[in-house]
């Protein structure tokens, strides 16, 4: 008799603790399902699109870049960056203002103009780094 008590505390506690482990499980899936629009947001990144204003060549960590300023349908003009990392469809990245352009951005990048005297700093650009782009050949 009291192999048999022992035995039946062993599942009750059994059973407790599976009872635990099975929330925490519920509510760590639970999560995972609520943040999965916020990682895919981060991972497709912001569309953008509109006619471009001024392609101004500069230097990044990547290499040669361009600042491309484009002005979207009824807002203000923003600023990207084109690194040669650029998924860049079949047109070729922007080389003219007027070109209309399409395309995703992520993160905030800078490149830099580097001044051809030692006593002018070097002028940074700033704008959103460029994921994909497709542009028009006009």
């Amino acid at each position: 008799m009291r192999i048999s008590i022992s035995i039946a505390r062993l599942f009750s506690g059994c059973t407790l603790y599976m009872h635990k482990i099975r929330t925490i499980v519920l509510a760590l899936a639970l999560f995972a399902v609520l943040l999965s629009p916020v990682f895919a947001y981060a991972a497709t990144g912001i569309s953008f699109g509109g006619k471009v204003v001024s392609v101004i060549p500069c230097i990044s960590p990547f290499g040669p870049s361009l600042q491309v300023t484009i002005v979207p349908a009824g807002a203000l003009p923003t600023s990207y960056i084109w690194t040669p990392a650029t998924i860049t469809l079949q047109a070729g990245p922007p080389t003219h203002s007027g070109q209309q352009i399409l395309g995703n951005a992520d993160i905030p990048f800078a490149c830099v103009i580097p001044s051809p005297f030692f006593f002018i700093p070097a002028l940074t650009l700033f704008g959103l780094r460029m994921q994909i782009i497709g542009t028009s050949l006009i």
